[in-house]
């Protein structure tokens, strides 16, 4: 059952093709400064953050769970531009710690779980994000990425503060609300 949807799921993903793909890459900006999480942020100084931010619709979040010879079948259907992107993206998810990699499996299938239209509204948000400016852009996903690594009780606090409200206009807001719906861990 989990191969007929993962298989489902890559046939839907190779029509649709990578949102973030074409998306130019911004030069990195210095971290904004932000006010450690409850209890202090961890010895290095900087809060803890997850994983970086990926498409969990991307054909690469579709191949994590399969093993080295099953991605090699996939890749050899995709053209060759998409199988070097592909490949980089499969090298860092298996470069990091296996707790990462499960929040990134989990967001892959918190976004197979999602309705036709919620999956919509989160490709558009995803999609937003991307069209930002590169400074708004980082703090969106710094944001998101400091998140999913809050305790449940911490994110919801640190959701509904005024401190934290203030830092982004609505539409950032609605980003984040949108696309934590896949990236941050159920609340």
């Amino acid at each position: 059952m989990i191969r007929t949807v993962q298989l489902v799921g890559l046939l839907a993903l190779a029509a649709a093709g990578g949102i973030c793909a074409n998306q130019p890459k911004a030069p990195k900006a210095p971290p904004a400064k932000a006010a450690p999480a409850k209890g202090g942020a961890p010895k290095g100084g900087a809060p803890k953050m997850g994983p970086r931010l990926n498409n969990p619709a991307s054909l690469a979040a579709r191949l994590y769970q399969l093993s080295p010879a099953e991605r090699e079948q996939v890749l050899e259907k995709v053209p060759p531009q998409q199988q070097q992107r592909i490949r980089e993206q499969l090298r860092y998810f298996d470069s990091l710690p296996k707790d990462q990699q499960q929040m990134m499996v989990e967001r892959a299938e918190r976004f197979a779980a999602m309705t036709p239209p919620q999956r919509r509204e989160f490709q558009q948000s995803l999609q937003a994000l991307n069209h930002l400016p590169p400074e708004r852009r980082q703090m969106v996903a710094q944001a998101l990425r400091r998140l999913q690594m809050l305790p449940e009780a911490d994110r919801v606090v640190r959701l509904s503060s005024p401190a934290f409200k203030s830092r982004f206009t609505p539409d950032e807001l609605h980003i984040i609300d949108k696309l934590s719906e896949v990236i941050v861990p159920p609340m």
